[in-house]
C-alpha cells in the first residue's frame, strides 16, 4: 500500500513538473515577440533587422529622436480623453437601455433588443461613407466630438445587449422597496441598480477600452485634419514623414504609446476575468 502511494504521488509530482515546465515554455512563446519589440526600440539603422543583435539598451537615441519629433504628450493626452469621454456615454447610455429593455414590457421597448442585435450583423465599413457624408454635412467632419459619437453609436447595441442580460438577474423586489421609500425610477437606477451592474460596466471597459486606443481607421477618416492626432495617427504621421523610415524611432514611438494599456491590463486584469465569468453566468 505505501509503495502504491509513493508512487502515485511521484507521478503527481512529475505530471506537476511537465504542467509547470510546458506552462513557461508557452509564456516564453508568447513573450518573445515582445522582447523582441522591446529590443528594436535601442536597435540602430543597420541592425533593425537582425533579430539576434544585441543593442545598447543604455543608449535613448531612439526615444530622444521620437519625443523630439512628434507631440507625444498632447496625442497621449488626446487619446486618453477620447477613451474616456467614449466609455462614459457607451456605459451611461447602454446600462439606461439595457435596464429599460430588460424592465419594461412595451412592445416597442422590446423591438429595441431585436434592432440592437440586427445591428451586429451589419458590417462597420458599409456606413463609412454615409457617415463621412453626416460629418460634412453638419460641419463636424475632423472634430473630436464627432469621433466620439461614432464611436458611441457603434459600442452602444452591443453593451445594451450585454446590460440588459445582466439587469435580468437582479430581483425586481429591490426596486419595489425602492419605489415604497419614494424614490422615482431615475433615482431607483442609479442608487440601487447601477451599483449592481459594476461586474457588467467592468467587462465592458475593459473589454472595449483596447479597440478606442489601438483604432486606426476611425481617425484617419474622421479625424485626419486636426492638429493633435491620437496616438495611432501620429505614430503613422511619423512613418511617413521620411521617404526612408528610420525604424527605431518608430518602434519607441509604439513602444511607449502601448505603455498605458500594459499598465491598464496588469491593474485590471483580474476584474476583466471576473468581469467576463461572471457575465457569462449571468447572461
Amino acid at each position: 500500500m505505501n509503495s502504491s502511494a509513493a508512487a502515485a504521488n511521484k507521478r503527481r509530482r512529475t505530471g506537476s513538473t511537465a504542467a509547470q515546465a510546458a506552462s513557461y515554455l508557452l509564456a516564453l512563446v508568447f513573450l518573445a515577440p515582445f522582447l523582441l519589440f522591446f529590443l528594436n526600440t535601442f536597435k540602430d539603422k543597420d541592425h533593425i533587422f537582425d533579430a539576434f543583435h544585441m543593442p545598447d539598451l543604455t543608449n535613448f537615441d531612439n526615444y530622444t529622436k521620437m519625443f523630439k519629433n512628434t507631440d507625444f504628450t498632447a496625442s497621449l493626452l488626446l487619446t486618453i480623453f477620447i477613451c474616456v469621454a467614449t466609455l462614459f456615454f457607451i456605459v451611461l447610455f447602454s446600462s439606461l437601455a439595457g435596464y429599460m429593455i430588460s424592465r419594461s414590457n412595451r412592445k416597442m421597448i422590446k423591438m429595441l433588443y431585436v434592432l440592437f442585435a440586427a445591428g451586429q450583423i451589419i458590417p462597420a465599413q458599409t456606413s463609412m461613407l454615409p457617415l463621412y457624408k453626416l460629418g460634412v454635412a453638419t460641419q463636424m467632419i475632423n472634430t473630436v466630438p464627432y469621433l466620439i459619437i461614432i464611436y458611441v453609436a457603434g459600442g452602444t447595441a452591443f453593451a445594451s445587449l450585454f446590460f440588459a442580460a445582466f439587469t435580468k438577474t437582479i430581483p425586481y423586489a429591490l426596486e419595489e422597496s425602492a419605489f415604497i421609500d419614494g424614490c422615482g425610477r431615475y433615482e431607483t437606477f442609479f442608487r440601487i441598480i447601477f451599483p449592481l451592474l459594476m461586474p457588467a460596466t467592468a467587462t465592458i471597459v475593459t473589454t472595449t477600452i483596447y479597440w478606442y486606443w489601438n483604432d486606426f481607421q476611425g481617425p484617419l477618416i474622421y479625424l485626419n485634419s486636426t492638429k493633435v492626432a491620437p496616438l495611432m495617427m501620429s505614430i503613422y504621421s511619423f512613418m511617413g514623414s521620411n521617404n526612408t523610415v528610420d525604424w527605431g524611432p518608430v518602434y519607441a514611438l509604439c513602444f511607449v504609446s502601448a505603455i498605458p494599456m500594459i499598465l491598464f491590463f496588469l491593474l485590471t486584469q483580474r476584474y476583466l476575468l471576473k468581469g467576463m465569468v461572471v457575465g457569462s453566468v449571468k447572461g
